[in-house]
């Protein structure tokens, strides 16, 4: 007999559109469906029917009917497509709350879907990065992950590290018979692993630049015309443009586009040590505050003044850039731009671009938890070929060979041991909005 209960929950977004899409899923969405339909209609076809509800006049609704296991959940499901509205759907929900239902949480039809292997751990995760996107390439990320190219990455590891693993605790009870030509061929296999996994972890950098919204900050010392390229590059006058040394006092922030990405661009307070009143000594002090939070610092000074004392920045990458190119010198590895006549500025937004997949990379569509998982898997494949070299006994080489199954294993959710519990799987699900 099935104990799942069966939940409700609206599958669509706000409530102000024109139809609103309440699902249910689990072992009484049938009969459930019977009791305010008065019949199923057939199969996986969208018909027409009236609810039966506390109101005189029935509800007219379009119906879905989807019997498990060949549904999102895996159980038997039910879409019923009714008008939208906040009272309209919550008078459809508490009908069929009344007949026996329980209303859904965060994600949990996203859960029945992963408990009943319709959807790999990753993949879940995948649809919550789409619902999440906000930019071109995140949602482009989101897609793979959802397509299972993940998944099938990791699968395609993990069989080459169950083979192994295979193959080395065939010799436990004959350590005798293993040659020097089957522990060199187990060394590089390892090896091989080691590269994969190296791979995935500088990938990983890539991708995570693509998912999200970077922050870029303007800064360098007063006067160097910041303000003038942050208008340029956000094409509006955001900021006071002035000749007065000091005009910026504090930061002042736009969304840049940058083709399929997206960054917040911060234009800053000059940075001086001396000639400074209070108030502009709080500027850049905020000025340091912006710029050791960045994920890019451009550095800008003027083509008119000499090199200023640039900050020492632990961990930031920057990006010099010399401004009023038209009117002084030439820097030596400087982006050269003039903001007054838009000079170089095409060039600095394709430097700007090029940021988010540098030296042509292609990112991993994996998230954070996904690069820890796989660092674990890393550190264990590490720890086996050291065993390996050092005839510690094949015991111990087969345990950390078998770590790093596990840990592959916790990436997709397939894993029966380890961290993938109840806390792994609240975290990741109560991320989801009620209806996924």
């Amino acid at each position: 007999m099935n104990h799942n209960p069966t939940i409700v929950g609206i599958a669509t977004g706000t409530p102000d559109g024109g139809v609103s899409v309440v699902r249910i899923s689990g072992p009484q969405a049938g009969p459930i469906a019977v009791e305010l339909l008065g019949k199923l209609p057939k199969p996986r076809r969208l018909t027409f029917a009236r609810l039966a509800l506390k109101s005189r006049a029935p509800e007219e609704a379009l119906v879905a009917w989807m019997p498990g296991p060949a549904s999102f959940t895996g159980e038997d499901v039910v879409e019923l497509h009714v008008h939208a509205g906040l009272a309209n759907t919550r008078e459809v929900t508490e009908a069929i709350l009344a007949h026996g239902a329980v209303a859904a949480g965060p994600g949990e039809f996203s859960r029945q879907a992963f408990a009943n292997g319709k959807l790999s751990l990753d993949q879940a995760e995948g649809i919550a990065a789409l619902i999440g996107a906000q930019t071109q390439a995140a949602l482009h990320q989101a897609r793979r992950l959802v397509a299972g190219e993940l998944g099938r990455a990791v699968d395609e590891l993990r069989t080459n590290v169950w083979q192994l693993l295979c193959e080395v605790e065939a010799n436990l009870d004959f350590p005798e018979d293993v040659d020097t030509n089957d522990q060199q061929r187990w060394h590089a296999e390892l090896t091989e692993f080691e590269t994969t996994l190296k791979a995935w972890g500088r990938r990983f950098e890539q991708g995570r630049r693509a998912r999200e919204c970077a922050r870029f900050v303007l800064a360098g010392p007063p006067n160097a015309g910041k303000s003038a390229l942050f208008n340029r590059l956000i094409g509006r006058g955001r900021s006071i443009v002035s000749n007065t040394p000091g005009t910026t006092r504090d930061y002042v922030e736009a969304t840049l586009e940058l083709g399929p990405h997206r960054a917040t661009l911060v234009d800053t307070a000059g940075v001086r040590s001396h000639g400074a009143d209070a108030i502009e000594v709080e500027g850049i002090d905020r000025s340091h505050e912006q710029m050791s939070g960045a994920d890019l610092v451009i550095w800008v000074e003027s083509a008119t003044e000499a090199d200023g004392a640039q900050p020492s920045l632990k961990g930031v990458e920057v990006l010099r850039v010399e401004n009023k190119r038209d009117l002084g010198q030439t820097r030596d590895r400087w982006i050269g731009v003039s903001a007054s006549t838009g000079h170089g500025c095409d060039r600095l937004l394709a430097k700007l671009e090029g940021w988010f997949a540098s030296d042509g990379i292609d990112p991993w569509i994996g998230l954070a938890r996904h690069r820890d998982r796989a660092h674990d898997a890393l550190e264990a494949v590490v720890e086996a070929k050291q065993l390996l070299q050092d005839n510690a006994g094949l015991e111990l080489v087969a345990f950390s060979i078998d770590v790093v199954r596990r840990r592959l294993d916790e990436i997709t959710g397939r894993s029966d041991v380890g961290p993938v519990g109840t806390e792994v799987l609240h975290a990741i699900f109560g991320q989801f909005c009620i209806g996924k």
